[in-house]
């Protein structure tokens, strides 16, 4: 009798393993889900920063700068290398920057290795081509780097108003200044602007 009690409460049967395991993934993704949220609501905490500094054209104060850093910080630990999450980081640094909150030289050239590893994922996306091509400008290197994004910018979309903004501010600058490197860009400079 004792065996056949035992048998009929026999913890390793096919149906309990198989629920077992569906309790683990149901476990795990709940975790990652978790993470992605949290992630999310830190990235759009730096995003509301990044936006207010936009709106008033500088940043209001170091703290304020701190803590939009920490936001981009907490979103890339729980969701590393996600696109967006690079490159609100890779903003505020540039914010930092302009505002004289960190070393210039050193923020921009980690904003340029954030878009650059946005871009290794996501090379499509014509706004990190432009903001390279802006941050370049900042960074004050005119060279084929600066005129192969711009070029990037152009090819994934032209219609993007990142895209004609970047022409738009760089195109005369390189014209004017740097024919040489304008010269490949000259055609799409025209036809974005519309100069014919």
């Amino acid at each position: 009798m004792v065996l056949g009690q035992l048998d009929s409460f026999n913890w390793f049967s096919m149906d309990n393993v198989i629920k077992f395991i569906l309790i683990i993934i149901l476990v795990i993704l709940t975790i990652v889900a978790t993470s992605f949220g949290v992630a999310n609501i830190a990235f759009k905490q730096a995003e509301v920063r990044v936006k207010s500094w936009q709106a008033i054209g500088y940043i209001g104060n170091a703290q304020d700068y701190r803590q939009a850093l920490r936001y981009a910080d907490d979103a890339l630990f729980y969701h590393p290398g996600h696109n967006q999450y690079l490159e609100i980081k890779a903003q505020i640094l540039e914010w930092g920057a302009d505002d004289n909150m960190v070393d210039r030289q050193t923020a921009l050239q980690h904003a340029k290795q954030l878009y650059l590893q946005s871009t290794s994922t996501r090379p499509t996306w014509p706004a990190t081509w432009a903001a390279l091509a802006m941050l370049k400008w900042r960074m004050q290197e005119f060279d084929s780097q600066m005129v192969s994004f711009l070029q990037n910018a152009y090819a994934m979309g032209r219609n993007s108003p990142e895209v004609k903004l970047a022409f738009q501010q760089l195109g005369p600058v390189l014209r004017d200044y740097h024919p040489q490197l304008f010269a490949p860009l000259e055609p799409q400079y025209d036809d974005l602007l519309k100069i014919k």
